[in-house]
C-alpha cells in the first residue's frame, strides 16, 4: 500500500508546463546536427582518420544516441534533454510499482523508451532521405510510367498523408494536455503508457566542490576529499551546459545569416569561373534543368542541383554566403 500511495503521489504532483516539454524536445533535436558538425570539420583536418565518419554519421550517433539515452533513463527514469530541464517520466498507471527513492522505470518501459528516443527517429531520418531523393527525381522528371516508378510517387503521397496525420496528432495531443484532458503531452508518450513529472529533488552527497575548494583554501587537506558522484555529476553537467551552449550558438548563427540575408553582398565580378560555366550549372556543370537564381550571389544553377546543396549547406556553392531554400527564385528563360 505505501508504494501504491508514493506512487499516486507522484503521478498526481508536478505535472510540467507545455513550455518545459516543448523546450525539452527542442534541446533533443539541437544534439545531432551539433555533433555533425564536429564530425565534418574533423573529417576536413584528418580526412584519413575521420573521413569514413562522415558517411557512417548516423550509424555512429545512433550508437552514441543509444548508450547517452539508456545511461539517463537507468539512473534518472527521463532522457537527457528530459533531465535537463529537471523532468522525469513515471507510469500513467498504478499497476506497476514506482519506488520513490529510486525512481527507476519498470524495465520494459525502459526498452520502450530506448527504442521510442533512439530507434524511431533514425528509421525516420532514413525514411526521409529516401522520401525527398525520389521527390527531388519526380521533380526533375526522372520517374516515368514504370511499376516503380510509379510505386515511388505512390510512396511520396502516402508518406506526405502520414506526415500531415502525424503531426496533427501531437498538436490535438498537446491540446489535450494543456487542458487537462490526458497526462501525455504527445502520442509517443501516451502509447507507451509514461507521462513526465517534475523530478523530486535529489539526496545531495556528503562531499561537494565548494567544501573540497574551501578545505584546500583553509588548509584542511584531509577534508579535501572526492567522491565518484562529484566527479560523475561535473561530467554530466558539462555535458548538459555544453548542449545548452551549442543551442545558443545555433540561434547566433541563424541571427547572423538573417541579417547577412537582409543585407546581401555586391555582385560578383566576372571572373574565369563565369565565362567556363556560361549557361551551365556550376554544380553539375551541364545545362540548367528548371533554371534557378540564387539572389545572394547571382548565379544560375539547376533547382535540383541548388535546392540540395542549400538544404545541405546553407551556402552558395560559389560564393560561400549564407543562403536559404526559401530565397531561391525560379527562372523562365528560352
Amino acid at each position: 500500500m505505501a508504494v501504491y500511495a508514493a506512487h499516486l503521489t507522484r503521478t498526481l504532483q508536478g505535472t510540467p508546463s507545455i513550455f518545459q516539454v516543448t523546450a525539452q524536445e527542442a534541446l533533443g533535436t539541437t544534439v545531432k546536427p551539433a555533433l555533425r558538425k564536429l564530425i565534418e570539420y574533423l573529417a576536413e583536418v584528418y580526412p584519413d582518420k575521420c573521413g569514413w565518419c562522415v558517411p557512417w554519421y548516423d550509424e555512429l550517433y545512433l550508437l552514441f544516441d543509444c548508450c547517452l539515452q539508456y545511461h539517463y533513463l537507468k539512473h534518472y527514469a527521463a532522457s537527457f534533454s528530459e533531465s535537463f530541464y529537471g523532468l522525469l517520466r513515471v507510469p500513467t498507471t498504478v499497476s506497476s510499482e514506482f519506488n520513490p527513492g529510486n525512481p527507476r522505470l519498470p524495465e520494459m518501459l525502459e526498452y520502450g523508451s530506448v527504442a521510442l528516443l533512439v530507434l524511431v527517429p533514425y528509421i525516420k531520418d532514413k525514411m526521409e532521405k529516401i522520401v525527398d531523393r525520389w521527390r527531388e527525381d519526380d521533380e526533375d522528371g526522372r520517374l516515368g510510367k514504370s511499376k516503380p516508378d510509379r510505386a515511388r510517387k505512390a510512396a511520396i503521397k502516402i508518406y506526405a498523408i502520414v506526415h500531415l496525420v502525424a503531426k496533427s496528432a501531437r498538436l490535438v495531443q498537446a491540446a489535450r494536455y494543456m487542458t487537462g484532458a490526458t497526462r501525455s503531452h504527445c502520442p509517443e508518450l501516451a502509447l507507451l503508457g509514461v507521462s513526465l513529472r517534475d523530478a523530486p529533488l535529489l539526496h545531495r552527497d556528503t562531499y561537494t566542490w565548494t567544501g573540497f575548494f574551501k578545505n584546500l583554501l583553509t588548509g584542511q587537506f584531509r577534508g579535501a576529499a572526492v567522491s565518484f558522484p562529484m566527479v560523475g555529476g561535473a561530467v554530466l553537467r558539462g555535458v548538459q551546459y555544453g548542449a545548452f551552449v551549442v543551442q545558443l550558438l545555433r540561434w547566433w548563427d541563424a541571427r547572423a545569416a538573417s541579417h547577412a540575408a537582409l543585407q546581401p553582398p555586391p555582385a560578383p565580378q566576372p571572373d574565369e569561373r563565369a565565362v567556363r560555366w556560361k549557361n551551365k550549372c556550376p554544380i553539375c556543370l551541364q545545362s540548367w534543368k528548371i533554371p534557378t537564381v540564387l539572389p545572394v550571389s547571382g548565379y544560375i544553377f539547376c533547382y535540383v542541383c541548388i535546392s540540395r546543396h542549400v538544404r545541405a549547406r546553407a551556402a552558395c556553392p560559389v560564393t560561400r554566403c549564407p543562403a536559404a531554400e526559401s530565397s531561391l527564385v525560379r527562372l523562365y528563360v528560352d
